[in-house]
């Protein structure tokens, strides 16, 4: 028999989950569970802003695979999380996110004018999945067991916890105290029916143009592997939604960029289309023009969460499983049924499509003969700088367009961006995370000087944490995203714009102010070895580098993100 406060109890639940770390700012509301982490070996990661707690917390998720836990004081300190975890919802992170109340005596219902006492249960509950209020000491474990259960149950997501300070204070015989393995209170997996996969793999052994595309289901449950053999197998093209680019290799022969003009022909003409993972949402151009007939072309589309089936485009076959699950249970019976991969020359033709798509991408860039930087050729000379297994980070708007355009993928993993829910500022607590979350990888983040802003503060959390990242920020001194909408509704008339400029910064020495090491690039032949440096330094880093606006400002990709908001320019 052994006494345990209710901080070190919250922190040995957390420890069955395996939960390495707690992204969280100090607070008095949590002494127990911040001294009980230390002692179970779990990390406190404090950062300077609530809500990049969160995107720390989804750019671990996303570059490992476990779930992640993020604290908060009481009223501000949950209030400021908000936007984070409105983040992780769309772009589906399981984040458990605990937070401290005032004591029990004065909350649900509030005593009026309570100091800090906010209804965080009601403030969260639209933004997350579930959400509940520790109600006594005992049922501690019980809500963070159902609280894990929850945020990965289906499409994962975030969830909330809110607990008065006299519980986490609360010191207890811990004999009747049950923490359970957490195989005890939820499922695994959960695969598709025998007769949803032999529906699935004759449909795709019949097709004479089948075509495959991977969301980031396919990344949340490890399966990149089948979907590489299922594509080898059918010898068909493959090709992956924006946010889940790193689901197989960039240079496999069977891989053809998602919004391209050869995965848009082969969306238009394919018999079946089999979509693993994936809502099928805007962003996927989910209009007449980028599918075929639906009453001729047969969808089969998978995911763990029944709400997204045939929500977005007409389907043959909807399959409520996991991901991975599914395509290993469709690649074992296809060999069983002796599918041997087809000639390939439909393959051919749509790789012909892409590469003269991306040939003429390529001399957008190639043909710039400007004074300035290109933000193809930073991008470009980042990836070369950082190699092929680095985390790459995506911020911003237009500049997140060119980096996803110009930055190839081979491992798992490795791309993050905000192609879910398209929140600016993610980009270096994304980073953050995902490098406390890989200490053996390079990290690096391409941002937008307005993106950039956001959470700047947090290469201090960097250099105080020694986390290594680098950042390379792209000074334009504008919001091009918004600039060049502006300009085509006042119709070129540059007087009319409204807030669309930013004062000059110097980003590198902001970064040094912190601890940080930094470089400032205004010439090309300059920038690859600046790179070196930044990433030879034992400190996190920044390089600052005056790309060229005017380029910036309509990036190869901006008439199909265009249509993300408006629809398609040419319906049927």
């Amino acid at each position: 028999m052994a006494e345990v406060s209710g901080g070190e109890l919250i922190v040995k639940c957390l420890k069955k989950e395996g939960i390495k770390r707690i992204f969280g700012i100090t607070d008095a509301f949590y002494h127990p569970v911040m001294g009980a982490a230390v002692k179970h070996g779990i990390r406190w990661v404090g950062p300077r802003h609530e809500a990049a707690a969160v995107h720390m917390a989804e750019g671990a998720y996303k570059t490992s695979g476990e779930a992640q836990v993020v604290m908060a004081g009481a009223g501000p300190g949950t209030a400021n999380q908000i936007s984070g975890i409105v983040c992780a919802r769309e772009e589906g992170v399981p984040v458990i996110a605990i937070s401290s109340q005032c004591r029990k005596g004065i909350v649900y219902p509030f005593k009026s004018g309570a100091y800090q006492g906010v209804n965080q249960y009601d403030l969260l509950k639209p933004a997350v999945k579930w959400n509940a209020v520790v109600h006594s000491f005992d049922r501690i474990p019980e809500v963070i067991q159902r609280a894990f259960r929850e945020a990965l149950a289906g499409r994962p997501g975030p969830v909330h916890i809110d607990i008065p300070y006299d519980y986490i204070f609360e010191v207890a015989d811990d004999s009747n105290l049950n923490i359970l393995e957490p195989r005890q209170y939820r499922p695994g997996a959960i695969g598709p029916s025998a007769d949803e996969v032999k529906e699935a793999a004759e449909s795709l052994a019949r097709a004479k143009n089948p075509l495959l595309i991977a969301g980031t289901g396919v990344l949340n449950s490890e399966g990149w592997g089948d979907f590489q053999r299922l594509v080898e197998l059918l010898n068909c093209p493959g090709t992956t939604t924006m946010a889940a680019r790193s689901a197989l290799r960039n240079d496999h022969p069977n891989y053809i960029f998602g919004l391209g003009d050869g995965a848009l022909a082969a969306r238009r003409e394919a018999d079946v289309i089999l979509a693993v993972g994936t809502r099928l949402g805007d962003l996927d151009l989910p209009f007449p023009p980028y599918f075929g007939d639906p009453r001729k072309q047969r969808i089969i589309q998978v995911d763990c969460d029944p709400r997204n089936v045939g929500a977005n485009w007409p389907i043959y076959l909807g399959i409520v499983a996991d991901a991975g699950a599914t395509l290993r249970a469709i690649v074992a019976q296809l060999k069983k049924m002796g599918v041997k991969p087809a000639d390939g020359k439909k393959l051919k033709k749509y790789k012909r499509l892409d590469q003269v798509w991306r040939k003429n991408i390529d001399m957008m860039a190639s043909e710039y003969y400007g004074d300035k930087i290109h933000p193809a050729h930073s991008v470009r000379i980042a990836a070369k700088v950082f190699g092929p297994n680095a985390i790459n980070v995506g911020d911003g708007g237009n500049t997140s367009l060119f980096n996803a355009l110009y930055t190839s993928y081979i491992k798992p993993r490795t791309s993050l961006g905000i192609f879910e829910f398209g929140h600016l500022g993610t980009g270096i607590p994304y980073a953050i995370g995902a490098k406390l979350a890989n200490p053996d990888k390079e990290v690096y983040v391409i941002t937008g000087d307005g993106a950039a802003g956001f959470n700047f503060m947090e290469m201090e959390t960097a250099a105080r944490e020694e986390v290594k990242i680098t950042v390379i920020v792209h000074a334009e001194e504008a919001w091009c995203m918004e600039e060049i909408a502006q300009i085509v509704y006042f119709e070129g008339d540059l007087s009319k714009l409204v807030g669309t400029s930013q004062m000059p910064v110097r980003w590198d020495l902001a970064a040094q102010s912190m601890g940080c090491h930094g470089e400032y690039v205004e010439k090309l032949e300059d920038l690859e070895k600046a790179l070196k440096r930044a990433k030879a330094s034992k400190m996190p880093a920044v390089v600052c580098v005056k790309t060229d606006k005017q380029v910036n400002l309509i990036p190869p990709l901006a008439d199909r993100f265009e249509e993300v908001y408006e629809g398609p320019k040419h319906p049927e």
